[in-house]
């Protein structure tokens, strides 16, 4: 269960990548908790020694689509390996049984904890979005294809995989 309280506690001590993504989003403490805490599809803080410190949640884009986001404390790495088997264990079997078949996530480029676990989840890197952020800060999309039964990245390597993202296509699928 997401409590407000808990995504307060969160943001106050956000990693130092985390706080500089959401400054180039433009957005503010106080706004990231409102979004964080709104009702979601599917959410979960972890806590590492009694403290909440990452929250994950998946916000309806779509009625096929979500969006994904997280952020975390510096205690993230004693509860990586939680959030990636929530993520393999519950998240994606139910977002699956609910009718979804993608959750999109952006993150500034640079923000190599945040590549790491997503491509450790699965998802594709999809495309480089220059100029996004509030003061022109690039980003990258990234998507969890729910319904894929293998990720790019497993058959074919994360290279292929960065050669589709930067054309935008599938690695071993042509353009249409």
């Amino acid at each position: 269960m997401v409590v407000i309280d808990d995504i307060r506690s969160i943001l106050a001590r956000l990693r130092a990548r985390d706080a500089r993504e959401l400054s180039a989003y433009g957005i503010d403490l106080d706004g990231a908790a409102s979004a964080f805490a709104s009702p979601a599809i599917l959410a979960r803080v972890f806590a590492h020694s009694g403290r909440a410190t990452a929250v994950v949640t998946f916000h309806r884009l779509t009625p096929k689509a979500l969006v994904v986001s997280m952020m975390a404390t510096d205690d993230w790495p004693f509860v990586a390996r939680a959030v990636v088997r929530w993520g393999w264990r519950e998240a994606r079997p139910a977002l699956i049984a609910a009718g979804y078949e993608r959750a999109e996530c952006r993150t500034i480029e640079g923000h190599v904890e945040a590549i790491e676990l997503l491509e450790r989840l699965g998802f594709v890197r999809e495309c480089l979005l220059p100029r996004f952020g509030a003061q022109g800060a690039s980003f990258l999309q990234y998507a969890w294809r729910l319904t894929d039964h293998v990720p790019v990245q497993l058959t074919q390597g994360a290279a292929a995989a960065a050669t589709a993202a930067d054309t935008c296509v599938e690695a071993g699928r042509g353009t249409a």
